[in-house]
């Protein structure tokens, strides 16, 4: 299937050099006349992105248990929504029952380790509700996400019996969220026209833990979500307040507070289906694409923009092409996905605005050479250019344990530049280094950061694992797209540089 890869023809004059206009992101202000069929698609794709987003953790992390009972949290979830439909709520009190508990699954998601005791999310109630005002819901789904803890609070506070009726999981928790109410606390809260449907809702959250009972899953308020979302969407399009503006970031993909914490405090993060599933199955011949860019000379000259490396196989001394750089800003597809979503998710990690720095397309055939450790800071030319990247890979293959996937060291981002040789960790340090295989599947993105020493061994399975990897650096230090690329042609003409980076960490033979 991927014989087009193995040998390089030595005419490029048939390939199409894919140059096309501008990424549809590059998009120049839009006419007033149709800034409300804009505004229509944008809303559109919030919608969908949202819809998206909550599916996708329910069906990853939701068969987890829910602490302290037998059952699962998508199980409570939708038991609780259930019961509510049963109690004569309305649409939105049910879709506030489904989603109370989100707060839990964002901290299984980003794989932080349980708090409360091991009982749970820590703050679970204030992770859920500013996630889900982040990404378009309503008020009231914020709010009743906010408040379900505190209806338990303020219930142990009016009712003297009500907590000798708590499982024994719900009695630790509370210990964790603040203990009973004070009555000051009580009174104000009775404030809210919604709070009785706060206290209704702790009855239905209750009566939503019947592990007997049929299983329903999340999707079948799908419709009920999108109807949420749009109307919420529209109202703050008008001008409307909300506790939670929505995410600038809602029509892509929204990183909850949890995940943020682990990427601080890991130095990378794994992202599951960000990417439209449409895309994903459009990934295999994108990356088949831009394989068949031409190649500049072997005489030091460079007529296109991109960059195009070979290398011999490890196995049979076949060549295959390695890596392609410089090809985002030439190529429709590779570019809505670099200066959208990808672009979007950098932002988030650095809290400011990023833009791109470098692109590349590593493709690792059978026999495929290994990256020794490194740190990409040292390559990255970060004393002249950018103080700090982010770079997103892209997984087009499945990396498996026997295809050469990504190894990093969790958290050791935080040491600066440690010692190395051309780039090369010094073999000492890197024995003393926990080593963490990544493995991904087509679509998965992976947020490492350039101080963050990792590896991978060579491709010794038949297949091929192709990866490709975004960088970025904040906005505020320029943009040094250019300039990365004019450095890095320079230094290869000087005969300093690794055979296919500034660094000298390649393992393969290149040709």
């Amino acid at each position: 299937m991927l014989s087009r890869f193995a040998i390089r023809a030595t005419s490029t004059a048939s390939r199409s050099p894919l140059l096309l206009s501008a990424p549809r992101s590059f998009a120049s202000a839009v006419p007033e006349s149709q800034n409300e069929a804009v505004t229509a698609r944008t809303i559109d794709s919030k919608v969908e992105s949202s819809v998206r987003r909550v599916l996708s953790i329910f069906d990853r992390v939701g068969d987890s248990d829910y602490i302290g009972e037998p059952m699962s949290i998508t199980q409570h979830s939708v038991q609780t929504a259930h019961a509510a439909a049963k109690g004569g709520e309305d649409v939105e009190a049910q879709l506030s029952c489904l989603l109370h508990d989100v707060g839990h699954l964002l901290g299984q998601e980003a794989g932080n380790p349980m708090g409360m005791d091991g009982c749970g999310t820590e703050d679970h109630e204030t992770v859920g509700a500013e996630f889900l005002g982040h990404l378009g819901f309503s008020d009231t789904v914020s709010y009743l996400a906010r408040h379900h803890v505190n209806a338990k609070r303020y219930l142990c506070a009016r009712e003297p019996n009500y907590y000798d009726q708590l499982t024994e999981a719900s009695k630790i928790t509370l210990k964790h969220q603040g203990g009973p109410m004070s009555e000051e606390e009580c009174l104000e809260v009775e404030k809210d026209p919604r709070w009785p449907l706060v206290l209704r809702m702790r009855t239905y959250d209750e009566a939503g833990k019947d592990p007997e009972m049929e299983p329903k899953q999340p999707h079948e308020y799908i419709e009920d979500m999108k109807a949420n979302l749009r109307q919420s969407l529209e109202a703050q399009e008008a001008g409307g307040e909300k506790m939670y503006p929505v995410s600038e970031f809602a029509s892509t993909y929204v990183l909850s507070s949890e995940q943020l914490e682990a990427w601080d405090r890991d130095g990378y993060l794994i992202v599951k289906d960000a990417l439209p599933k449409e895309t994903v199955a459009n990934l295999d011949r994108m990356a088949n694409d831009i394989a068949y860019l031409p190649k500049s000379d072997k005489n030091n000259d460079f007529p296109h923009p991109w960059l195009v490396h070979d290398e011999k196989s490890k196995i049979d001394g076949s060549l295959n092409i390695c890596r392609v750089e410089n090809f985002c800003k030439s190529n429709e597809e590779w570019g809505d996905i670099c200066f959208g979503v990808v672009k979007d998710l950098v932002s988030q990690a650095y809290r400011e605005e990023a833009v791109l720095f470098k692109d590349k397309l590593n493709y690792k055939g059978p026999g495929g050479g290994n990256f020794l450790c490194h740190q990409d800071a040292t390559a990255y030319a970060t004393e002249d250019l950018a103080s700090r990247h982010i770079s997103v890979m892209v997984a087009v293959d499945a990396a498996t344990k026997e295809n050469g996937p990504l190894q990093i060291t969790a958290g050791r981002h935080k040491e600066g530049i440690i010692k190395n040789e051309h780039g090369v960790v010094a073999p000492e340090i890197e024995a003393e280094m926990d080593f963490i295989e990544v493995l991904t599947e087509p679509g998965d993105l992976v947020l490492f950061d350039s101080f963050l020493p990792h590896r991978s061994d060579a491709n010794m399975s038949n297949g091929w694992r192709r990866l490709a990897y975004l960088t970025f650096n904040m906005k505020s230090e320029g943009d040094l797209h250019e300039r990365y690329y004019d450095k890095k042609i320079e230094v290869m003409r000087s005969g300093d540089a690794g055979s296919i980076s500034i660094n000298k960490d390649f393992g393969g033979d290149v040709v």
